[in-house]
């Protein structure tokens, strides 16, 4: 017959939760703080970056073409080494974008600096992605608020979309063939094949196997969900990743160590919560 466990064997297994849960909860806190003070000298360092390059007291449509013409000409900065080359494609970090001229040139990365930089410059903000027939990304780009017009801005051209006219468009007006043929006009380089026939703000395509039935989902219960926030925002600041992350995990900490310290002093063999006798 196996062994009958004694209340002190019980003791010691409640002692060491007790123990385990509190480091848990320490750690996790740690780098919950730690995360904080990583997304403030961020942002510190945007601020101070985006109010040297866009004007203070300016309206929207000034502070953008401020932002818009300096990833337009962009000063030339030394290129760091990399371990390897596929680091570029894959670096979300506000700071080390807006330092890499590399980064600049990618369209993914050029718009999270733009956004960063324009949020930091107090411009309302979104990224817009552009779709394929296939469903998949083949550009991104910037959507910058004007009273109530939603402008998109090309950052890695440093270009915003107008017509013939100088006037700036929405994604709405770019749908049509013609305004767009006539934007794209005016922007040498830029890929026809890049429309707005398709366009999303977050791509939960990304996440497996729910990602499809979710944005389902969310389209038919909650139209218009996707313009209501900056979705994109988390995705792109690494460094709120730990505050998001710790957070729940050191609540969840603290809830185990509370049980844990609880059924261990109802346990008349324990003498103190940390005993491991």
């Amino acid at each position: 017959m196996p062994k009958k466990r004694s209340p002190a064997d019980f003791s010691r297994w409640f002692a060491l939760g007790h123990l385990a849960t509190t480091a848990f909860v320490i750690f996790t806190f740690g780098l919950f703080i730690y995360g904080l003070a990583w997304n403030y000298s961020t942002r510190r360092y945007l601020k101070g970056f985006a109010d040297a390059i866009v004007p203070l007291a300016g309206s929207p449509k000034e502070k953008t073409e401020a932002l818009a013409e300096w990833f337009r000409h962009e000063p030339l900065r030394a290129v760091p080494p990399v371990s390897g080359s596929n680091s570029l494609m894959y670096d979300r970090d506000p700071v080390t974008i807006v330092q890499d001229t590399r980064l600049l040139e990618i369209c993914g990365s050029a718009s999270n600096a733009f956004m960063n930089l324009a949020d930091a410059a107090g411009l309302k903000v979104r990224r817009l992605l552009l779709l394929n027939k296939l469903g998949n990304v083949s550009h991104v780009v910037a959507e910058v608020q004007w009273d109530d017009r939603w402008v998109v801005v090309n950052p890695q051209q440093g270009l915003i979309f107008k017509d013939h006219l100088g006037r700036a468009l929405t994604k709405e007006e770019l749908r049509d063939p013609e305004v767009f043929r006539d934007a794209i006009s005016n922007m040498p380089g830029y890929s026809p094949t890049y429309t707005f026939e398709r366009t999303i703000h977050l791509r939960l395509k990304r996440i497996p196997i729910l990602g499809d039935p979710l944005r389902r989902g969310l389209d038919h219960f909650v139209p218009g969900w996707e313009e209501a926030t900056n979705w994109a925002y988390l995705p792109e600041n690494p460094s709120l990743w730990l505050v998001v992350v710790c957070f729940p995990l050191f609540l969840l900490g603290i809830l185990g160590n509370l049980i844990a310290n609880r059924h261990g002093r109802n346990r008349p063999s324990i003498k103190s919560a940390g005993s491991l006798q």
